[in-house]
């Protein structure tokens, strides 16, 4: 019996999916659904699925039959429970590359746009105000310190190289130095590197061993009038202690594309704060982004298909700070 794939990305465009019908021709069928498609109807067409491309649920896929799981999303933390570690036949792929360029894009505009109070001019730009700032910040010269040094992290880090800044990062093998990298902390080392730094940029996965990474005591070793960004995983931060240095001067402003709570509650400080950038988990997201999709999952289906090893093959078990 041929395996059955499920299809359930709206990105998807009909080359799209006529370019994932050519990768399984003659080896299995396939169908798609909406991703608002609701719980009872993915569940029901789950039943009858080996392998889908998508973001289920974790719970919709434990009582069915998927084998293989080709996931679009970098995180995969939300996977990591007990019985998809130990279930055996299961295969879980992410969507790593995917976004590396956007997101890493994305936060230097962010970093722009605050060292040269960008959101300032636009709020008098607004209403009509001629408000000169003679107060601007260069990114040349500056240390950058990224706080986890994957696919994301590293397109951040060769960004911040080329405007002459300095980078520094933090990962769990800090034995391993990546260029531009100049050097590189173990993640017990995490407010030494942050207190070295005038722009800090956290680019990491969620779960156990990074919920509240950034507490009270990273902030404290921040250096004052120093910069926070996150395009990783909003669990990763207290926002609570971040909100508290941005009011008090402590740190000079924060760029955030991902939060404790998503949607960012309408009553988070966050959103008037005139040294915030808010912008909601989009960061990865440009023109050919479903292109980018495409190109991974056709890859995967042809690659599983000739029992070949998968691209971003991921070890659920798997810790990593």
């Amino acid at each position: 019996m041929k395996p059955h794939l499920l299809i359930a990305i709206d990105a998807f465009g009909d080359t799209h999916i006529e370019a994932i019908a050519q990768a399984v021709e003659g080896w299995a069928t396939w169908e798609r659904i909406p991703e608002t498609a609701s719980p009872a109807e993915q569940l029901a067409k789950l039943a009858t699925a080996d392998i889908m491309i998508g973001w289920p649920e974790p719970e919709w896929l434990l009582p069915s039959p998927i084998k293989l799981l080709l996931c679009p999303s970098v995180g995969y933390d939300e996977y990591q429970v007990p019985e998809l570690i130990t279930r055996l036949g299961f295969t879980f792929c992410n969507g790593s590359g995917i976004k590396s360029e956007g997101v890493a894009e994305h936060c230097l505009a962010m970093m722009m746009a605050l060292t040269r109070r960008l959101p300032q001019y636009i709020r008098a730009m607004q209403s009509h105000r001629w408000q000169q700032r003679t107060r601007h910040e260069e990114l040349a010269g500056a240390t950058a310190c990224i706080v986890g040094l994957g696919g994301i992290g590293l397109a951040v880090a060769r960004r911040c190289a080329a405007l002459g800044m300095q980078v520094i990062g933090v990962r769990r093998h800090s034995d391993r130095v990546s260029d531009p990298v100049q050097r590189v902390y173990a993640p017990q080392q995490l407010r030494e590197a942050v207190a070295a730094a005038d722009h800090v940029i956290a680019t990491l996965p969620g779960g156990a061993a990074t919920a509240n990474m950034f507490d009270r005591d990273v902030f404290e070793a921040m250096k004052p009038g120093g910069y926070f960004y996150n395009v990783g995983r909003g669990d990763t931060v207290d926002e609570n202690e971040l909100v508290r240095r941005l009011q008090n001067g402590h740190l000079a402003g924060a760029g955030l594309d991902v939060f404790v709570e998503e949607p960012l509650p309408a009553d988070s400080p966050l959103w008037t704060m005139e040294n915030v950038i808010v912008t909601p988990h989009m960061a990865g997201y440009d023109a050919d982004h479903a292109d980018r999709i495409c190109d991974l999952m056709t890859t995967n289906l042809r690659r599983y298909r000739e029992n070949q090893p998968l691209l971003n093959e991921i070890d659920l078990g798997r810790i990593d700070p």
